[in-house]
């Protein structure tokens, strides 16, 4: 159901120094350090500059990697990330925008106008495609034991980053076969719904055959992982405690674990608590775990009513330790730590298929996938 395509992959003959996190996830920190590196990907993606020239700069900085990226012959690519616990893989290949503009690729998230036209501008300077929009479709017996029998290969390219050991494959005699396994399934995107819709947008605008297509990373639904992604708050009122005992019931917890589904954990005072709603709502949406928190606690308890924009809130995703948290709340000043239950990606279907939203920072993808590794261009 959604039209799928090889193309002709640009590479770096130095994808470990080359290759970066995806541009969100990058702090400034990390982009500082990051920029020191004259063969970095960040040059591209975050460039440095006010208002138009960081476009201009980004512009220069790829036509000077361009020089040296090897262009191949139109493929489709097998990508695989991993680690002593975890390994993930899918596929990198086209996928038609038309697609997307019908709801053949679902999203679950609202994109801002904001980050989308700075995606759109990087894309009118580049006329390329930098960073992989991460899908992923229901798990498919045929797809994966295509992807063993490639996996048995030796690969186009290996090394390792961020903890992860990444390999690729380039598919060249296969295609036809990957389009057929292909041709019934859905996509529904996982992370990059900025990066989509910045595509879709300059298709739209300058049409052309190759901008009718978006560089995708394709995955099984049950090979992925998601990580909790939880809420930092700095200041709470002193009387909140008593307040989210209305529609939670609250206790200290003796033992720590993992929270479960529909749990919400909250370090405050040096003690971690317990806090599990009395209703659940039937809702696809208002029944998750990061919708409960919102519409029970951060709204009308705290205040919070745009997580993304309030400053009494901030967020970490992926793997970090009690003991970090701790810290963040005992020695950095802050109030709460709420610790959530991943949101899982049937979850993540669901919203997508009844037609609705998550809300913000709902997931955290893990391991995140490399940017830089293949750049699709548009002419």
């Amino acid at each position: 159901m959604v039209e799928i395509k090889e193309f002709e992959g640009l590479r770096i003959p130095y994808p470990q120094e080359f290759c970066t996190k995806p541009y969100d996830v990058i702090s400034d920190k990390e982009a500082k350090e990051l920029r020191k590196n004259p063969k970095s990907a960040i040059h591209i993606i975050l460039p440095e500059g006010e208002c138009e020239e960081k476009y201009e700069n980004a512009r220069k900085a790829y036509e000077n990697f361009r020089k040296e990226m090897i262009k191949d012959t139109p493929s489709i690519y097998l990508y695989q990330e991993k680690s002593h616990e975890f390994s993930q893989r899918g596929f990198i290949l086209c996928a038609s925008l038309l697609d997307y503009e019908r709801g053949k690729i679902k999203k679950h998230e609202e994109t801002r106008e904001e980050p989308l036209m700075d995606r759109v501008k990087l894309i009118e300077k580049l006329k390329a495609q930098t960073g992989l929009i991460w899908t992923v479709f229901k798990k498919n017996k045929k797809i994966k034991k295509i992807m063993d029998e490639m996996m048995k290969e030796e690969p186009l390219t290996s090394f390792e980053k961020y903890g992860y050991e990444h390999k690729l494959w380039r598919i060249e005699n296969e295609i036809e076969e990957i389009k057929e396994l292909f041709s019934p399934l859905e996509f529904y995107i996982a992370d990059g719904h900025h990066r989509i819709a910045a595509s879709w947008y300059y298709f739209r605008k300058y049409g052309g055959e190759k901008a009718k297509y978006a560089m995708v990373f394709s995955a099984s639904d049950d090979e992925i992982r998601i990580l909790p992604y939880n809420r930092i708050i700095r200041k709470a009122s002193s009387e909140f405690f008593e307040k989210i005992k209305k529609d939670f019931e609250v206790e200290e917890m003796d033992e720590i674990e993992e929270p479960k589904k529909h749990e919400i954990q909250m370090y405050w005072r040096k003690k971690w608590w317990k806090i599990i709603p009395k209703e659940i709502p039937d809702d696809v949406v208002s029944s998750l775990d990061v919708s409960i928190l919102q519409d029970k606690i951060l709204y009308p308890i705290l205040g919070i009513k745009d997580i993304r924009k309030d400053p009494n809130i901030f967020f970490v995703g992926g793997k970090v330790s009690r003991k970090e948290y701790e810290r963040m709340v005992d020695e950095e000043g802050n109030e709460i730590v709420f610790y959530l239950h991943p949101t899982s990606i049937y979850e993540v279907e669901a919203v997508a298929d009844a037609g609705k939203n998550m809300p913000p920072k709902s997931t955290w993808f893990d391991p995140k996938l490399l940017t830089g590794l293949i750049i699709y261009e548009l002419v």
